[in-house]
């Protein structure tokens, strides 16, 4: 139980969190990498979930990927806000059980809507265990080390996202790509037994309000109108009713939802966490860079199956180099972004996405595979393993430990948004034919491209950061030592070094 007598000037370096243990990295990040691994593995079983749900359109289809971005990120900031409030190991272990139970329902589901439902509540359970894994890694963290122990935890999330196609493949071949759900439930099992061992619980504070329901129903509605038209607009056509209706039902349910986020008392967004410049601008390199990345995640398995006519094993296996860069470069760029700053990578990293994907596009043909393609692969690699772990640090670096998981949840909900449109306008310009043409491919990448650019822009905004002092200093945050409340596990005795 929390000590209520230490104060501020009692937290000194000798009573800060140590450098996290190796078991507490992993049965941290294992949860990070879990959930984040789900965001991508549906990727290469949408042509095997296609042969058993022949009636339903690929847009239909997308939804297993799309729904589960949406409720991941409406879900995600009202979860943070719980995880402080209840208590993250209790919140950790408890969204890990309701993701178990997702995957559960998913490998049981004899229909799609079945299977949609079971994505539904691994996003529930997801938006629950990945914030609070984050925060509770970050407070076995002195200040100076979070930014790095934030990337490596991002890092490890990122591949999951790139491992992704590679274990569904595998064990869709291996037996039914219902086992790629199924395989879920021993891992989230073993972190839920080692997590009380290893993990302290934090403070908890019953007597708060939870943060509005409502605004959170009136976001995911909000989201779910924008990927609805953006994965149809090529069947509905961009002018017609139901596009034009569907996006201006997006406009108002966002202007209901700002508009109670400023008025009801225990708001969903914090409006005053935006006015942070950092938070924001990170929040907006994230979802712009999500949006190209996971589009070309979804397009290019495609493109692998249906084009280069690889098998699932082999389309995944060509994705494994890409990942291979990133897990290299996950190892130095928490460094690095401690020494040059996080503007810098995020802006080269979104920069080489762009390049790539203008690459593709120009250069990949639909006859088949093409060693270029082993090239392009490291190289987006590198791309995404100077910018995907750089964006959780980006969003947290200088904040006061109170709203460590509140800055962390906003900026994992705007990943999820970006995830989910940059899908959905993927599906969209492939169209609803059986095999898209190379034009359409092509375009898809394009698109990502400019999402990537679009990233780039608005990494130009993040404050620079060439010191923890002075960033926070820049921030408006206090460079005092925190009290014991500030601290996102309170005083922790055990940790003397």
């Amino acid at each position: 139980m929390t000590d209520r007598s230490v104060t501020a000037a009692d937290v000194t370096e000798s009573t800060r969190p140590a450098r996290p243990s190796l078991g507490v990295f992993v049965v941290t990040a294992a949860g990070g990498l879990l959930v984040s691994l789900d965001v991508s593995i549906a990727n290469a079983l949408l042509p095997a979930i296609g042969r058993d749900f022949t009636d339903d359109s690929r847009a239909a289809l997308s939804w297993v990927i799309t729904g589960y971005a949406i409720v991941f990120a409406a879900v995600l900031v009202p979860a943070g806000r719980v995880a402080d409030r209840a208590g993250r190991r209790r919140t950790y272990a408890g969204g890990l059980a309701v993701f178990a139970l997702g995957s559960l329902v998913c490998g049981l589901a004899p229909s799609l809507g079945v299977l949609l439902a079971g994505r539904l509540l691994q996003g529930v359970g997801a938006a629950a265990a990945s914030p609070a894994s984050l925060a509770l890694l970050l407070a076995h963290c002195s200040p100076r080390d979070r930014s790095s122990y934030a990337a490596r935890w991002t890092g490890a999330a990122a591949t999951g996202v790139c491992l992704g196609p590679l274990v569904g493949g595998a064990l869709t071949d291996a037996g039914d790509w219902r086992l790629a759900f199924l395989v879920n439930l021993p891992v989230a099992a073993a972190v839920m037994v080692c997590a009380p061992r290893l993990l302290p619980e934090t403070p908890r504070h019953p007597g708060r309000p939870l943060p509005d329901p409502l605004g959170a129903v009136v976001f995911a509605l909000a989201a779910a109108s924008v990927t609805l038209v953006l994965s149809e607009i090529s069947t509905w056509g961009a002018g017609s009713p139901r596009s034009v209706g569907g996006l201006v039902a997006a406009v108002t349910l966002t202007v209901l939802f700002v508009r109670r986020a400023t008025r009801v008392e225990e708001p969903l967004l914090d409006v005053a966490l935006l006015r942070n410049r950092r938070v924001a601008a990170a929040a907006v390199v994230t979802c712009c860079y999500a949006a190209g990345f996971f589009g070309f995640l979804l397009t290019m398995m495609l493109f692998f199956v249906d084009r280069w006519h690889l098998g699932v094993v082999v389309a995944g296996a060509a994705v494994l180099p890409t990942g291979v860069v990133v897990i290299i470069a996950t190892t130095h760029v928490g460094r690095a972004a401690d020494q040059v700053g996080h503007r810098l990578l995020l802006a080269v990293g979104a920069a080489v996405m762009a390049a790539t994907l203008l690459a593709s596009a120009a250069s990949l043909g639909g006859s088949g595979f093409e060693a270029r393609w082993l090239v392009l692969g490291p190289v987006m690699g590198l791309g995404i393993g100077l910018c995907y772990p750089v964006l959780a640090g980006a969003a947290v670096h200088g904040l006061p430990a109170g709203d460590l998981a509140a800055a962390s949840a906003l900026n994992q909900c705007a990943r999820q948004v970006g995830a989910a449109v940059g899908v959905a306008a993927a599906v969209g310009i492939l169209g609803s034919t059986a095999i898209p043409t190379l034009d359409r491919f092509h375009t898809a990448w394009v698109v990502g491209a400019l999402f990537s650019a679009a990233a780039v822009a608005a990494a130009s905004l993040i404050p620079r950061d060439a010191s923890s002092r002075r960033s926070r200093e820049d921030d408006g945050v206090p460079t005092s030592p925190p009290t014991v409340e500030e601290l996102p596990c309170g005083p922790q005795p055990w940790s003397t070094r």
